[in-house]
């Protein structure tokens, strides 16, 4: 690889990273907080919803901020999956399995975000449409993998950003945010759960 490539990889690799925090990791938190309005009620999530797609130019701030980001992040999150090499049998220790798991919570969270923005947004984007969905086992299941691998993909990616720019250097800064972002998976996790039961109480 020349001193080209390698730098251009290098950019990349820093761009993609950036992405998985800025805005697909907020709008993430944010579209999380945002479902717990489903606690009060059909009536008070449709109304929250219909609210935000009718604003002006939403579908630009959609496409500028949410959709082009996720599918950069996705597409290149894709090729390095069908690049990587892991070495999980070879060497067993915990960060080479959430090496596997970051990869395969990847892939899941892309078909994961591709059904719910085409149920959403071909569908009936309201409470009664998402409840139906979420009443069937399958869909149930599928919703709770998919809100949990988004937010491991997540917190997990945030443990490599922190790396990747500079920001945790040694052994004890990397241990203390590993925690740091266990408490956030688990905090994250726990809304998410709220958000489905809110559906299907």
């Amino acid at each position: 690889m020349s001193t080209t490539q390698k730098s251009n990889h290098f950019l990349i690799r820093r761009v993609h990273s950036l992405l998985g925090l800025v805005p697909i990791g907020f709008f993430l938190i944010f579209h999380l907080f945002l479902n717990l309005t489903a606690l009060g009620g059909a009536k008070q999530y449709d109304f929250v919803i219909s609210t935000m797609q009718n604003f002006p130019g939403i579908f630009i701030v959609e496409l500028v901020v949410i959709f082009i980001p996720i599918a950069l992040h996705a597409i290149y999150g894709t090729w390095v999956v069908y690049t990587g090499q892991s070495n999980v049998l070879r060497y067993k220790y915990a960060r080479n399995w959430f090496y596997i798991v970051q990869r395969v919570s990847g892939l899941f969270t892309v078909v994961f975000v591709v059904v719910h923005v085409y149920l959403l947004r071909f569908g009936e984007a309201n409470f009664a449409a998402l409840s139906q969905f979420l009443s069937q086992p399958l869909g149930l299941t599928f919703y709770v993998l998919g809100v949990l691998f988004a937010i491991f993909h997540f917190t997990n990616g945030l443990w490599a950003f922190a790396i990747t720019w500079g920001f945790t250097v040694g052994p004890h800064s990397q241990k203390v945010w590993l925690y740091t972002l266990g408490v956030a998976f688990i905090l994250l996790s726990a809304i998410g759960m709220l958000d489905i039961v809110a559906f299907i109480k």
